[in-house]
């Protein structure tokens, strides 16, 4: 049930920013939501005593910055992502950070086997599917904007892990979240901050009673909501477990946004199939080598 709660969460996390983009310009989103995030977690982290550990950056503070900056680079692809194209290619083509993530692998040294190369030949395929295009450099704009996404979202995961594992001071998942969401906020300020107040300004004027506000405070609330579930379910279930499950997502961002009329073709179908097959493969691929590798 956990599980299926992140499926959940996640998925709304991309409809509510669909919804709020049809509105809103990228940088107030961005804003928007993780000063939200912001407030929420300083909240929660002084009724739960958490506060404290945000000062415990010694060795590791570095890295936090680091992690802040592909938050922000993978936000603001993702925005523009949703700006450009549809939620439920969104969340299809964001599901590829299974395919960058062995790729990063690759250049740190692991070598992949038959099965990851055929896996991600069928995800590449998969992509060119869903985005339509008839060969691979055709992509429309916010086809590109989610595989850049996508990628961040791969390389960010390594750039944590070394803060989980770090020897010297591992990063707590307070620490880590709290720190990726205050410096993408950070680095969506600096990234427009020559337009920052007139931005603001002026899509303060278009909050109200409708549905795009509805996203956009929603997006706030998922963010979160995925910091706590997302880190909760990787404490409890195995890491192939809980991203195998991830690849439900897109069916049921696909459903949801059928009733905001966005639409899918036969072929976009085969290809959400046929990518999250591959990312199948990839991730019992990978659990299965690691088991090895620990006998």
């Amino acid at each position: 049930m956990s599980l299926l709660v992140l499926v959940v969460v996640w998925g709304s996390y991309y409809v509510a920013n669909k919804l709020a983009l049809s509105v809103f310009c990228v940088v107030f989103n961005g804003v928007f939501i993780r000063t939200f995030v912001l407030f929420s977690m300083l909240l929660v982290g002084t009724f739960t005593g958490k506060i404290k550990e945000i000062f415990r950056v010694r060795y590791i503070f570095s890295r936090l910055v680091l992690i802040g900056l592909l938050g922000f680079a993978l936000d603001i692809t993702a925005f523009l992502g949703f700006k450009y194209s549809t939620a439920s290619k969104g969340a299809v083509l964001l599901r590829t950070d299974v395919l960058f993530s062995t790729v990063i692998s690759m250049f740190l040294g692991e070598v992949p086997g038959f099965v990851d190369i055929l896996s991600m030949v069928l995800m590449l395929f998969g992509v060119v599917l869903v985005s339509g295009s008839t060969d691979l450099i055709k992509f429309s704009y916010g086809d590109i904007f989610f595989l850049l996404s996508a990628f961040f979202i791969s390389l960010n995961a390594f750039v944590i892990r070394s803060v989980q594992e770090d020897k010297r001071n591992p990063g707590s998942d307070f620490v880590i979240a709290f720190y990726n969401n205050f410096f993408t906020l950070v680095f969506f300020c600096l990234f427009s901050i020559n337009s920052l107040v007139r931005e603001l300004t002026r899509n303060f004027t278009l909050l109200g009673a409708n549905i795009e506000t509805a996203g956009l405070v929603m997006g706030g609330i998922f963010q979160y909501l995925i910091y706590v579930v997302y880190y909760r379910n990787l404490r409890i279930f195995p890491v192939w477990l809980v991203r195998t499950v991830l690849l439900l997502m897109p069916a049921y961002v696909i459903f949801v946004m059928s009733f905001f009329g966005e639409s899918v073709t036969a072929k976009q179908l085969i290809g959400v199939l046929v990518i999250l097959f591959g990312g199948f493969l990839l991730t019992m691929s990978n659990y299965f080598n690691k088991g090895r590798e620990k006998r």
